[in-house]
């Protein structure tokens, strides 16, 4: 059994990450949100998964510049 510290962010936060690009995205945000922001987000956007970084930004307010790093 994993602890909840070596766990990814991304599952503590509940935001879907499928690549390295999704990876960036999500530090891009996590530069410029509270995580506990992003994680209420991604709660209310969760329907069936977690929600992608694009999604997390469109809902708030903010746009991810194509390389985010």
């Amino acid at each position: 059994m994993t602890s909840p510290i070596s766990d990814p962010i991304w599952t503590r936060l509940g935001v879907r990450v499928e690549s390295p690009e999704e990876a960036r995205q999500l530090h891009w945000l996590l530069e410029r949100f509270d995580a506990g922001r992003i994680r209420a987000v991604a709660h209310s956007l969760r329907l069936r998964e977690s929600p992608k970084p694009q999604r997390i930004a469109r809902e708030l307010g903010a746009c991810i510049p194509a390389h985010s790093l």
